[in-house]
């Protein structure tokens, strides 16, 4: 296999791989403001008895990823958050591999896989139970694509199928991005998560002084913080998150920078900002990662629609009883996640559309939780099936104001699409003191006597409502790293 220049890009087996420069890397030196380092210097390695990081601790499907590769001549390194999070001593949510074969070679190795991605392809190898992201290394610093982008199109996947029957294309559209193992640590967004454990000898390789933040503790970004901030805005929002999540200090430039630069963030995609949201809401630490995203100015214009504080209940409270739901081991559906944000002002628009007899005015509410929702829905690009379950879930509370008398009102109810998120936001409201909890028990003792389970039927998110027989869901797109 060879490239551009004729070089072979395979390797025999065993021997080290990825570490030496470049000849562009050897026309100049570069140097990192940021982290002090040279980085066209040689990667500082640490072999195998210099470090905790142990093959055991990788699953069986990312190994078998990282031998097929690596057994076939290519360079297979486990790279990004994994790396980081198993010299810590954590368990990462997922494994991310980066290679120098190319995304039809990686197909031809795997036929359970499927390549993702217009502007830089991906390739998901798919196990039961788990999905493995093979990325070929890259010389492109810009942001990768968002989630609108992550699903193929039925032309991607033709051509696909055709790369990979055919022989390996010379020098294509995706060349240009394609680069060294140096680069595309160089490229990353922190100096932790750019650091390469390499199956070939078990060692850690890192060009960009990973290992010392690591110990330190330091979230710092790689070269120029206010440059790496414009190329990809959503770095500040990841900043934030690590700080929070894995309790370390941002450097003073990067926090320097994030606070120069926060309006930028506006410039991100919708659908980008939003999945970092759900992904942050779904993490156990949605609270401090809010609150310190809010503290730096990037709530107000990455998610400006989205309710602010309203009296007797905050966003930080809501959030710490989502927070204690998700450690528990209780997931909530998407529309239950955003519609945690609109209780305290729903519950607000209820008292505002109730008579003094106590009837509601239920078009005037409706009306009025439209307009409240629509703004969000708009700007964070939300599915209408999303938009539906988060209005018809908050309305319904409206119905669950007391404890129920009658068996068939708690079956109708509860036979409806919008009801485990009725259900979930129930809990919230009653968790927020919104709605007393002898209310919420006395629904839940109704629920169990018609055979129905905690949250109403079983646990279901976004799309997964009352689908038709024979749809298959897309999975899920990956959060980049």
């Amino acid at each position: 296999m060879r490239d551009q220049t004729g070089a072979d890009r395979r390797h025999p087996a065993g021997a080290r791989a990825g570490t030496g420069a470049s000849s562009s890397e050897e026309a100049g030196t570069q140097w990192s403001p940021s982290t002090g380092v040279d980085l066209d210097a040689g990667p500082k390695i640490l072999e195998r008895p210099d470090h905790s990081l142990s093959r055991g601790d990788l699953s069986p499907e990312t190994l078998k990823v990282l031998y097929r590769l690596h057994k076939s001549g290519y360079q297979a390194f486990l790279v990004g958050g994994g790396v980081r999070d198993l010299l810590l001593g954590l368990r990462p949510k997922d494994f991310d591999v980066a290679t120098n074969a190319r995304p039809q070679e990686i197909r031809r190795l795997f036929r359970n896989s499927r390549t993702i991605g217009r502007r830089f392809r991906l390739v998901h190898v798919f196990f039961r139970g788990e999905i493995v992201e093979v990325a070929t290394f890259r010389a492109s610093p810009g942001p990768p694509d968002s989630p609108e982008d992550w699903e193929e199109s039925i032309e991607e996947v033709e051509e696909d199928e055709e790369e990979t029957a055919g022989p390996v294309p010379p020098a294509g559209r995706h060349e240009a991005v394609f680069g060294t193992p140096a680069e595309d640590a160089r490229r990353r967004d922190f100096t932790v998560n750019a650091l390469f454990y390499n199956i070939a000898d078990f060692s850690i390789i890192d060009y960009v002084g990973g290992i010392s933040d690591l110990k330190a503790r330091v979230i710092r970004t790689i070269g120029d913080p206010e440059q790496r901030f414009e190329e990809d805005p959503v770095r500040m929002m990841r900043a934030l998150e690590y700080k929070v999540r894995l309790g370390f200090d941002i450097d003073s430039q990067t926090t320097e920078a994030i606070s120069r630069q926060c309006r930028l963030i506006s410039e991100a995609s919708a659908p980008r900002l939003t999945y970092e949201l759900l992904e942050t809401l779904r993490s156990g630490k949605a609270a401090g990662i809010f609150e310190a995203w809010r503290q730096a100015g990037l709530v107000e214009y990455a998610f400006p629609d989205l309710p602010h504080d309203s009296a007797g209940v905050t966003i930080a409270g809501v959030l710490e009883k989502v927070d204690g739901s998700i450690i528990s081991g209780r997931t909530l559906a998407t529309p239950s996640l955003l519609g945690g944000f609109y209780l305290a002002r729903f519950f607000d628009l209820v008292g505002e559309n109730t008579a003094h007899d106590g009837r509601i005015d239920n078009a005037g509410l409706l009306d009025a939780l439209r307009d409240l929702v629509a703004p969000a829905g708009a700007s964070m690009h939300l599915p209408n099936q999303t938009m539906h379950l988060i209005q018809q879930g908050l309305f319904t509370l409206t119905k669950m104001r007391k404890v129920p008398e009658r068996g068939r009102q708690v079956l109708k109810l509860a036979r409806q699409d919008y009801f485990p998120v009725a259900w979930e936001l129930h809990g919230l409201a009653a968790a927020l003191g919104l709605v007393s909890p002898d209310i919420h028990e006395g629904w839940r003792k109704a629920l169990n006597r018609i055979g129905r389970k905690d949250r109403a039927e079983d646990s279901r998110t976004e799309g997964e409502v009352r689908r038709r027989p024979g749809h298959r869901r897309r999975p899920r797109g990956r959060r980049r790293r």
